[in-house]
């Protein structure tokens, strides 16, 4: 019509009634034949949109989202229309429009998230994928959660390679007995009883090779309504737990946030004083994925038993055959190293696509027969998660509540911190 493309009324209120039915808000797309990244709205335009905006928050009572589509690149931008006035509506744009499946491309808002500059340190990374995969990684948030000895690893990981913004999750303690396996840790920190995260932090801020770096240590678990809300933010999550609850959290913000989590973890088998053997996974939960729940890293049925604090009960623990999953898989240094790889190599192909490839399904590594196993299928037909919570994003259920562990491990800190601060000085 007239050189371009519109929207009628008729297609408008048929699109809204459909989505005032279903709970659900009204999004416009129009592309740009030849155009590349972020796209700016033209006179033409603006005003399409801006006619829709009011009708949209009257009949949805959800603002009006207006995309465009670059037809030279396939990137895209986005803007939330804002009411200014009883009259007039204006648009808040984004910072960016992440797009997830098989590879997770992000298109940027170069005018509010400038892509950063590459400094001297990054010579040698920016030579293994090119400035434009570098420019996207740097201004990924991501968040880690978990920063025991495989979550340690990552954050350092990322640190270094550019990543600008962090963001950290966990409430547990350094202790001796974890000195052996959690890097950058020492016998000072387990007496002076620092939170896991705080250390992730500071060794983040000292590996970091971006030149305006964020990191953000939360003392949370993401289970709790904090945790989750400030997870819900990141782009990418790195899952480095050991326990069903935060899992169960993790694949429900895979699925109807659409935010990928990058999951694996570490299995040990020992008798008798003697290592049998030893097998490392590490996977991606996004659409079109297998999700935590179908690959069996969890259980849900095991959920309300943690969320009931058993899972911190000595006889709960100990009534639970040997090779129950629910015992706490010992651990060491080494293997910790080769899961944090696993899971950074599943990230990098992933944003990467070497080759143009970038998913090759989960994968599984046995020690004692050198043997990789790869799972390429998606979810089982009937999963919640690629059905029923698929892409609902705040309106699905949160599986958030009160976690018991984090909370007595946050108290214990604060009781006793000040008492060890005036011991060690005398000390």
């Amino acid at each position: 019509m007239h050189g371009t493309v519109d929207f009628t009324s008729a297609f408008f209120l048929r699109a809204a009634a459909l989505a005032a039915e279903r709970g659900c808000g009204v999004g416009l797309i129009h592309s740009h034949p030849e155009g590349n990244g972020w796209q700016s709205l033209n006179r033409v335009d603006y005003e399409a949109e801006a006619a829709f905006a009011a009708q949209a928050l009257a009949l949805t009572d959800q603002p009006l989202l207006g995309m465009t589509l670059a037809g030279g690149d396939g990137g895209h931008s986005a803007r939330i229309w804002q009411k200014r006035d009883a009259r007039h509506y204006r648009p808040l744009e984004a910072e960016s429009v992440r797009v997830v499946g098989e590879q997770l491309t992000v298109t940027f808002n170069s005018a509010l998230v400038p892509a950063p500059v590459a400094t001297s340190a990054q010579r040698r990374t920016v030579s293994a994928w090119g400035q434009l995969t570098q420019d996207t990684l740097a201004r990924l948030h991501v968040g880690v959660v978990g920063t025991g000895s495989v979550g340690m690893l990552v954050v350092d990981a990322l640190a270094r390679t550019g990543i600008g913004r962090l963001t950290l999750f966990d409430f547990d303690t350094v202790e001796t007995v974890n000195l052996d396996r959690l890097l950058h840790a020492t016998a000072r920190d387990a007496r002076e009883r620092r939170p896991k995260v705080d250390l992730a932090a500071r060794a983040a801020r000292s590996a970091a090779t971006a030149l305006r770096f964020r990191v953000a240590a939360l003392e949370t678990s993401i289970t709790e309504p904090g945790g989750f809300a400030a997870a819900a933010d990141c782009d990418v999550l790195f899952s480095c737990v050991d326990r069903p609850w935060a899992r169960h959290v993790l694949n429900l913000l895979a699925y109807a946030h659409f935010i990928p989590v990058v999951d694996g973890g570490v299995r040990v088998e020992a008798r008798g004083g003697r290592l049998q053997g030893a097998e490392w996974r590490a996977h991606v939960a996004a659409p079109g994925r297998a999700c935590l729940e179908c690959i069996g890293q969890y259980d849900p049925a095991d959920v309300p038993t943690e969320r009931a604090g058993l899972l911190e009960d000595p006889s709960y623990i100990s009534g639970l055959p040997t090779d129950h999953p629910l015992r706490r898989n010992e651990n060491v240094f080494i293997f910790s190293a080769a899961a944090a790889t696993a899971e950074l190599a599943q990230f990098i192909t992933m944003t990467a696509a070497p080759a143009g490839v970038s998913d090759t399904g989960a994968h599984l590594y046995h020690l004692a027969t050198a043997t990789l196993d790869r799972r390429e299928e998606g979810c089982n037909p009937e999963c919640p998660y690629e059905t029923r919570l698929y892409g609902l994003g705040d309106a699905a259920p949160a599986f958030t509540g009160r976690h018991l562990a984090a909370e007595r491990a946050r108290a214990s800190r604060n009781k006793l911190g000040p008492r060890l601060a005036r011991l060690l000085r005398c000390w």
